[in-house]
């Protein structure tokens, strides 16, 4: 009874680490191991096994004692509260994890309904144990978990399995060479003479397994497990390398090259978007064993773009079944199994968004292993970060072409005027202004965008999500506030320059909005609302959305822009309100020109002279003299982009106020329709 005592809470544990709460209820787990302690103490005693005697067919069969059935009933408790926390968890997942957890729970039911079987003949009911049989379906139900839906992997295991094993036995074999030297040069373990060589010993152990540890976990990588070690490194260090590359060509040469040789693939490839007048335009970067038409078959599926856009994470061709049966919407299961029948008929086991700023760019496309293994969970994660690098690389070499292209036009714009400026005084002075405007605007676009700008950043923030995932190892709690620090000041950092790259591109007529259909406004207002709430309450302000009196239509607008838009005029509320607060209404107008709807800003706040009004939207870091002394921080360009943004969207924005000190009022004004 031993080991069986702490069955039910070891199956505890098992789950909490499978429904990921472990962190969180470490002290009942701890309680729970001292609880069944108590038990494994009783063991010893006739008050938990009774004695032996025979039973039908058992010349030696346990009759329970008084503790004994209070173990039976926490030992039932126990399994009543590890499935309700597997069923919980089941009905909030989705995919994959949905299936892994829905054979543990099959298998742990079968099992632990036939292992009770066991215990009628305990208290004497002639009832024979023909159910324990059943509880080889709970191990079958797990090996099918682990081999089908990637429950654990198992090259991990067995290599920490390996590791722990050689460095126990290490340690196992160090003490008794200590207990021999002892004896031998001491006179014995628990001389005086021991204990004071113990103080130096023991630190010398400690450093030496640490030692030996680092040498069987780099032997084991490199040797016992080799293909595992591989690719993983040669993986992680193409997301460096990604790091320092400018040339698109390049970098799709080399993300498709390196996975697909590193993880011995049968197929790989790349395909690029571009979002030009509202419209998506695909084209095939590069692909290796893919048939490039089948190829652009799979591109032209928009609920696949949709999707990979909404959830950001690979797309696994096995899951697709899965993600059928679970929506609920007839129209998304037809689409999901056209999607898994199209990656079928080109061979494409796994699909990788390739995302910059929220926004689709690409994706990258993958075959088998060549030895039929599945991809592991590990392999997911570790693509995701591949892809989540390889997307900002794309998206700067992209920025990088434009540029040489920019200049090339720039440098043919400058010619043509050089020629004219020949014929006449004003044509030249006319030309030359024209010429400085645009080579400004040409530095400032080119020292902005440059990738060495957000790639940094961005890698920043990916390994700073791998050290919170805990990726590199359990994260002290004394550096989670200093990691959330780092982390919001990164993001901050990514916004503004962001900012940056979209004022540049109004300033060069390009196309920078990509407006869809039935588009919630309310929706967008609540969720700025809900980022802005704790700055407002921290300034002692309040910060309300008023409910519309009537219906409010969806419009056709592009979300992340108008939300930018929008959550620099209010956000620029709080910063000029001291005290009082804000208010924002949204209701329906009809003019001459069609149907609208306007949006209503208002504050409490410092208020603005004639001529600031004049100059908030036109201007470029134009602030008044007010807003300077209250916010000394302030880029004054959020008011122009949103302006920019707005205008994009065939809408309008004005500001009114009575004055200094008399609070202001934002009207935004955009089209319902097209």
């Amino acid at each position: 009874m031993a080991f069986a005592i702490f069955i039910p809470v070891a199956y505890l544990h098992f789950v909490y680490a499978l429904v990921e709460v472990l962190d969180k209820r470490k002290k009942f787990l701890i309680f729970s191991y001292f609880l069944f302690s108590l038990f494994l103490v009783a063991d010893i005693t006739p008050y938990f096994i009774s004695h032996v005697e025979p039973i039908l067919n058992f010349q030696f069969w346990p009759i329970a004692g008084p503790f004994y059935s209070l173990f039976l009933i926490i030992w039932f408790f126990y399994v009543i509260y590890s499935t309700y926390l597997l069923y919980e968890k089941y009905r909030i997942s989705r995919g994959i994890i949905r299936s892994q957890i829905k054979y543990v729970i099959l298998g742990m039911v079968i099992g632990f309904t036939g292992g009770s079987t066991n215990y009628f003949l305990w208290y004497r009911i002639p009832i024979l144990p023909i159910g324990n049989i059943l509880v080889s379906v709970f191990v079958a139900a797990i090996t099918y978990a682990i081999l089908k839906y990637r429950l654990m992997d198992i090259r991990i295991v067995t290599r920490n399995i390996f590791i722990y094993f050689i460095s126990s036995g290490f340690t196992y074999g160090s003490f008794f060479f200590l207990v021999w030297l002892f004896e031998k040069y001491f006179g014995g373990v628990f001389t005086f003479t021991t204990y004071l060589s113990g103080l130096i010993i023991a630190p010398v152990f400690v450093l030496s397994l640490f030692w030996f540890y680092g040498i069987i976990r780099k032997f084991a990588n490199r040797y016992l497990f080799f293909s595992l070690y591989s690719y993983q490194e040669t993986i992680n260090n193409l997301s460096q390398q990604l790091n320092y590359l400018n040339d698109l060509d390049e970098i799709i040469d080399l993300i498709v090259d390196t996975v697909k040789q590193s993880m011995q693939l049968d197929r790989a490839g790349v395909l690029l978007f571009s979002h030009e007048d509202g419209v998506i335009r695909y084209k095939i970067a590069k692909t290796i064993g893919f048939d490039k038409h089948n190829g652009i078959s799979l591109v032209q599926d928009s609920f696949l773009t949709r999707h990979l856009e909404k959830t950001q994470k690979s797309l696994v061709r096995e899951e697709l079944a899965l993600l059928a049966r679970e929506t609920e919407n007839e129209q998304d299961k037809k689409r999901f199994l056209e999607i898994e029948s199209n990656m079928k008929r080109i061979e494409a086991s796994l699909c990788l968004p390739l995302m910059s700023s929220k926004k689709l760019i690409g994706i990258i496309v993958l075959g088998s292993k060549i030895s039929g293994d599945a991809y592991t969970k590990e392999d997911l994660e570790l693509l995701n970060t591949l892809s989540y690098q390889a997307g900002i690389a794309v998206d700067n070499a992209r920025l990088y072409q434009e540029i040489q292209n920019f200049n090339k036009t720039l440098q043919q714009k400058v010619d043509e005027q050089t020629k004219e400026i020949k014929e006449a005084y004003e044509v030249e002075k006319q030309a030359h202004e024209e010429l400085k405007k645009l080579d400004e605007n040409k530095t400032e676009f080119m020292m902005i965008t440059q990738h060495h700008l957000r790639t940094p950043l961005t890698s920043m923030m990916g390994y700073m999500d791998l050290i919170k995932g805990g990726s590199y190892g359990k994260v002290p709690k004394k550096l989670e506030e200093v990691m959330q620090k780092f982390s919001n000041s990164s993001q901050n950092l990514i916004k503004i320059v962001n900012e940056f790259l979209d004022l540049s591109q109004f300033q060069l007529g390009k196309q920078v909005v990509s407006l869809q259909d039935n588009v919630d406004v309310k929706v967008i207002l609540e969720n700025i609302l809900k980022e802005l709430s704790f700055q407002a309450e921290k300034r002692g302000i309040s910060l309300n959305l008023e409910k519309a009196k009537e219906n409010i239509p969806p419009i056709k607008a592009d979300p992340s822009k108008l939300q930018m838009a929008l959550f620099n005029v209010i956000d620029n509320s709080i910063k000029y309100t001291p005290k009082g607060g804000i208010t924002i209404q949204v209701k329906n107008k009809t003019i001459d020109n069609g149907r609208k709807i306007e949006i209503i800003v208002k504050d409490t706040g410092i208020g603005m002279t004639k001529e600031d009004i004049d100059s908030l939207f036109s201007n470029l870091l134009a602030r008044g003299e007010g807003a300077k002394k209250v916010n000394v921080t302030g880029r004054g360009i959020g008011l122009y982009l949103s302006a920019k943004i707005i205008e994009a969207h065939n809408g309008r924005i004005w500001a009114e106020s009575e004055g200094e000190g008399k609070g202001s009022a934002f009207h935004i004004e955009l089209p319902v329709g097209s």
